[in-house]
């Protein structure tokens, strides 16, 4: 017991940034763990008990100003990241986590921690999806990769709170602000528009896998020799950026790529 005890104390504490010791959501792995355990037995017990002979809920108010704020913060928290250091001495390259606490490294973990709770306020996604009556969109696909980003992200903010992990946060929220766009011109746009944005539905996925191509190629450079980037979380982001982006492959693959066949009089299959 004492060597666990120890371990713990050594991962969660000694290891840990201490500049974010304090912090909300920082201080140990527990308030995200019950984050996380609240949000799985609401999703796939509280609601849909509550949903069982319920007609489905419009919501539309409700999503419409949950995409208007989801588009500000992401903007802001993107801006704020890329006016942290990559538009001042960051570069493309292998960039080591500033730990000091002057002002444009401790910007840049503030902006950080912000993204973390983006991540959380996404885990309402769901909710409204099964309040809403689209089970099918609460696939395992988006509640794993709520999850898991969630959890990579908290754990980049709790250890290497800036440098060449930055890079990732800045590029998801920037890509995050497209993608709200698309929801709310979506739910409120004309029927024409709707019309127009139904044909470039694909490319909401083609560029998330663009995205996680992008991330993967820019963090493999911490696996050089010539960079001595700390690898502890390598063992945690690229297994599940690439699980994630196969994930995504599939789904593409499924609802994009396959033609539904039809039999034709002569016995051939028409896609």
């Amino acid at each position: 017991m004492d060597v666990v005890v120890r371990a713990y104390h050594t991962l969660f504490y000694e290891r840990a940034d201490p500049r974010v010791a304090d912090w909300p959501l920082m201080t140990s792995p527990w308030p995200l763990a019950t984050i996380i355990l609240l949000y799985l037995v609401t999703i796939k017990m509280v609601v849909p008990a509550y949903m069982r002979g319920r007609p489905a809920y419009e919501l539309r108010s409700v999503m419409k100003w949950y995409n208007v704020v989801q588009i500000v913060a992401n903007a802001v928290v993107s801006w704020g990241i890329f006016t942290s250091g990559w538009s001042t001495t960051y570069h493309l390259g292998c960039v080591l986590p500033d730990y000091s606490t002057n002002p444009e490294p401790m910007r840049m973990l503030r902006f950080l921690w912000w993204t973390i709770v983006l991540k959380i306020l996404e885990l309402v996604e769901t909710v409204f999806f099964l309040l809403r009556k689209r089970e099918r969109q609460a696939s395992f696909l988006h509640v794993y990769h709520h999850c898991s980003t969630l959890v990579i992200i908290w754990s980049g903010t709790k250890y290497v709170g800036g440098g060449i992990t930055s890079f990732a946060p800045m590029l998801n929220t920037a890509v995050h602000v497209i993608m709200y766009c698309y929801y709310l011109l979506s739910a409120e746009g004309s029927p024409t528009v709707k019309a127009c944005l139904n044909r470039y539905k694909k490319w909401l996925t083609v560029m998330q896998m663009v995205q996680f191509t992008i991330m993967i190629i820019h963090a493999g450079q911490i696996l050089l020799p010539s960079c001595p980037a700390p690898l502890g979380l390598a063992w945690l982001y690229f297994p599940n950026v690439i699980f994630v982006y196969y994930m995504f492959y599939n789904f593409f693959r499924e609802n994009y790529c396959k033609g539904k066949k039809k039999v034709v009089k002569n016995g051939r299959k028409k896609l």
